[in-house]
């Protein structure tokens, strides 16, 4: 067994649990784990050893990890500090880098929303709503095959957009003056062309594509931006921030955050050394996202825990959350099952699930999901390249968030590979079920 899986190995096998009943919790609060059928003791007694374990090994200098279950936020505490030089401690509050979590926390949520108000259908053409993609050799991909990366598609090389045949940035695509023509910060003093968009899109449009078979690729989720602001004429963000995130009262996830939040409440990522030459920190780690100004369907998103929950447990609801019903509850059982199992496609409309199958392990092999093992078929969330990662269990009705910069100072990180600390807390969770069942 590789280092560190200390809990899974015990508790591999997972255990079923009855459907949900008619009990539905309107709003989020805090609450024992006693009083929601959980091992307080073990819970955090688990949790609290994986995290600074994880923090020792160097998967991640710090994190914060929530866990809610029957709407009770029953776990909620952050580990460690924003670098491993120790400077500053993480605290509750404080913002990371969602990566793609974005995907299912921002962009999936507003086209979710238009569908809803008969504005999107996802069974329809991309080029019905994106004239862009008309005679192009994506014409006739429906949304739905998109959004379950089911396209196809590949995703825009950055590095030919950005750099000239000397391997330096294009001056007409990023300037290290912000003026009129060059209105969007890529990160601190560099600034990227008002045509960003246009590029990018073209670059996606003109893109190879293969079998219709899943293909993870970012770009399928670029396009949740333009596709709310042709729909709507209105600005992504201010939709976002309007139609979703105030009515369930969600003040602390938003994109470029630096524009409320001192730095010393934002989590740094990378020193990135291809590209901007510069540690991370206030702006979005992934290069496309921030190539279109921090603000993607893909990437960008900045949150701590608590901001999230709100957005998970209105999903558990079937769409309501403190009196408002945002989504249908058909909507949320559709967007969140598997659409092409036939396929081999594990992926729900914008959400991951659970792998259709995952082959035994073999004698020291590591679990390899980022879910922990007991998650049930029914459950869906994402992951983000930062660290990052939110999984709800209808079955368990469970909520699971954990943040973390592992890309803090670099990508090439392999003891969180190997520990695999995302996992780890999340079957601590339902363990920690298992043994208040047992008392």
């Amino acid at each position: 067994m590789k280092r560190g899986f200390i809990l899974l190995a015990v508790i591999i096998s997972s255990v079923a649990f009855h459907s949900l009943s008619a009990r539905k919790t309107t709003v989020l609060s805090y609450g024992t784990p006693e009083s929601v059928g959980v091992n307080g003791e073990y819970l955090s007694h688990a949790i609290d050893s994986i995290a600074n374990a994880s923090i020792e090994a160097k998967c991640f200098p710090g994190c914060q990890i929530l866990v809610a279950r029957h709407g009770k936020i029953i776990h909620h505490k952050s580990y460690g500090y924003h670098t491993y030089e120790q400077e500053r401690k993480v605290e509750n509050s404080h913002l990371y880098d969602m990566a793609s979590c974005t995907k299912v926390m921002a962009a999936t949520m507003c086209l979710m929303h238009l569908v809803d108000n008969g504005k999107l259908d996802i069974d329809k053409p991309i080029s019905y709503y994106l004239e862009e993609f008309k005679g192009s050799n994506k014409e006739d991909l429906t949304l739905r095959e998109i959004l379950t990366h089911q396209s196809g598609m590949r995703n825009p090389k950055l590095s030919k957009i950005l750099f000239n045949e000397n391997k330096e940035l294009r001056s007409d695509i990023i300037s290290t003056t912000q003026s009129e023509e060059f209105p969007h910060q890529f990160c601190n003093g560099l600034y990227v062309t008002k045509e960003n968009r246009n590029i990018l899109l073209n670059s996606i449009v003109n893109g190879k594509v293969g079998p219709k078979k899943f293909r993870y690729a970012c770009a399928n989720l670029h396009l949740a931006l333009y596709l709310v602001e042709r729909i709507t004429g209105r600005p992504y963000e201010e939709y976002l921030y309007n139609e979703i995130y105030k009515p369930l009262g969600v003040k602390d996830a938003m994109y470029n955050p630096k524009r409320k939040y001192a730095l010393e409440q934002i989590a740094p990522t990378e020193i990135d050394n291809r590209y901007r030459k510069q540690l991370v920190h206030g702006t979005v780690h992934d290069e496309a996202a921030a190539f279109m100004g921090g603000v993607s369907g893909n990437a960008g998103l900045f949150a701590n825990s608590e901001s999230l929950a709100p957005i998970l447990q209105m999903l558990l609801n079937g769409g309501e959350y403190n009196g408002v019903q945002l989504f249908k509850r058909k909507t949320v059982r559709e967007w969140t099952s598997y659409q092409f199992p036939k396929n081999g496609n594990h992926r729900a409309v914008g959400f991951d699930k659970r792998r259709l199958v995952e082959p035994p392990l073999k004698p020291g092999e590591s679990y390899p999901y980022c879910y922990g093992p007991s998650a049930s078929k029914q459950s869906f969330g994402h992951t983000g390249f930062t660290g990052t990662m939110v999984w709800v269990d209808p079955k368990a009705d469970l909520i699971y968030v954990i943040l973390s910069n592992r890309v803090h100072p670099s990508r090439k990180n392999k003891p969180f590979n190997e520990f695999n600390p995302r996992a780890q807390c999340h079957e601590a969770a339902y363990e920690a079920i298992r043994r208040y069942k047992r008392r």
